[in-house]
């Protein structure tokens, strides 16, 4: 399982186009990079399941209390 995996890595690596695309996630504890294959390149997130839910609910619950 390794190989393809660190393949893919290197073809991202040498790869401008795709290098351009690699993001970190905005996620507090996170920090996984990940490939950004969003139309505008806007993704904020490695996955809206998980870091993006916990962001946008923890936004949600903060502007609810501040109000």
């Amino acid at each position: 399982m390794l190989p393809p995996i660190v393949q893919s890595a290197i073809d991202i690596l040498i790869s401008e186009k795709e290098l351009s695309r690699v993001k970190k996630c905005e996620g507090d504890p996170c920090g996984w990079l990940f490939l950004d294959t969003s139309r505008n390149r806007s993704r904020r997130w490695c996955s809206m399941a998980d870091c993006g839910n916990r962001a946008k609910a923890n936004r949600f619950y903060h502007n609810k209390n501040s109000s």
